[in-house]
C-alpha cells in the first residue's frame, strides 16, 4: 500500500504522526541519505518531492505537528487488537472502544461508551 499525506508513521522519530505533519526537512534528509529502511516512505518522498520542497519553502502550509500525551495506535485495527489483549489480561477498568484523535490522527482507547462521551460533551456546551 502506497503512503499518502494521511499515512501515520509507525516507527522512527515521528512515530504516530501523519506524513503531512512531519517536518519537510526531516523527510528530505531521509531521502538525501538514501535511507531505504522504510521503502514506502522513501517512495513517498521521491514521488512527492516537489510538494515537500514547497512546504519547506513556505509555499504550502505544513499542518502543525502535534504529539499527544496518550498512547496512540496507527490504525483502528491495532487499537482494537489492544482492547482484546487488555480484556484477556486485566480485571479492572477496561477500554470499551477506540476513537481517532483529531489532534494526532492516531487511535486512542477509552473506557467511555459513545453515550457516556456524548453526555460529558453536552455538559461543556
Amino acid at each position: 500500500m502506497a503512503y499518502t499525506d494521511n499515512t501515520i508513521l509507525t516507527k522512527g522519530k515521528y512515530k504516530f504522526t501523519k506524513l503531512c505533519r512531519v517536518p519537510p526537512q526531516y523527510l528530505i534528509e531521509l531521502f538525501n541519505h538514501g535511507d531505504k529502511r522504510d521503502p514506502e516512505l522513501y517512495d513517498y518522498v521521491k514521488e512527492n518531492s516537489i510538494q515537500i520542497l514547497m512546504r519547506l519553502n513556505g509555499e504550502i502550509k505544513t499542518p502543525k505537528f502535534v504529539k499527544c500525551q496518550k498512547i496512540a495506535f496507527p490504525t483502528e485495527k491495532d487499537a482494537k487488537k489492544e482492547i482484546r489483549r487488555i480484556a484477556e489480561t486485566q480485571s479492572k477498568l477496561k477500554p470499551q472502544r477506540a476513537y481517532q484523535c483529531e489532534k494526532c490522527g492516531g487511535y486512542h482507547l477509552t473506557s467511555k461508551t459513545v453515550e457516556e462521551f456524548k453526555e460529558i460533551k453536552e455538559q461543556f456546551k
